[in-house]
């Protein structure tokens, strides 16, 4: 898989292949980085923004990014845990916690009001139906293969307590978690050993 840096200097660029081999050792595939604007992956450096298209989607973008990296390196381990977690967006993994099994206790009005949603704006308005697309619409189990819900998923959003009702949160997930790696393994499977 072609992956070509758009922007972003020689820190930034080291940090994103180190953080995204992390993938390789569960997948069959090689990551070949490259400079210039040609790359089935397109990384483009902008502060305060994770983001990736999902698997093949990257393919339809003709031109410009198809992943944004934020370049901010002064927290590696978090840094580290976002380009994996958008890496995984390009292999073609969706959020976990919007997993059809999940059962996070949201409580909703209060993930509303920290993202600046009015009281009393209803399903149409603009900034409730992101919330609601990023947090709470799971997704229909018949779209998508998907292994048993896994709450240590370098996929999963973290969750804070304060937006939960009852004792209930998930820290940000620093690393891949098992099912993180079997289901890659899975999606991209090693060939089978010949045995004589």
């Amino acid at each position: 898989m072609r992956i070509a840096f758009l922007s972003g200097d020689q820190a930034f660029k080291d940090a994103v292949k180190a953080a995204a081999n992390n993938w390789l050792p569960h997948i069959n595939l090689t990551f070949d980085f490259v400079e210039g604007e040609s790359g089935d992956i397109r990384i483009s450096s902008e502060p305060g923004i994770y983001w990736s298209m999902i698997g093949t989607n990257a393919l339809l973008i003709e031109e410009g990014p198809t992943m944004r990296l934020s370049p901010d390196l002064r927290a590696p381990a978090f840094f580290a845990a976002n380009v994996m977690h958008e890496f995984g967006h390009a292999l073609g993994a969706e959020h976990e916690h919007l997993h059809p099994a999940s059962n996070i206790p949201w409580n909703k009005p209060a993930v509303y009001a920290a993202h600046g949603v009015a009281e009393d704006a209803d399903e149409g308005d603009y900034a409730r139906r992101s919330v609601d697309e990023r947090y709470f619409n799971l997704l229909d189990a018949s779209d998508f293969d998907y292994t048993p819900y896994d709450p240590k998923s370098i996929m999963h959003y973290a969750v804070r307590q304060n937006w939960t009702l009852g004792d209930f949160k998930i820290d940000l997930n620093l690393v891949l978690s098992d099912k993180d790696k079997a289901f890659m393994a899975k999606a991209y499977p090693f060939p089978a050993a010949q045995t004589a």
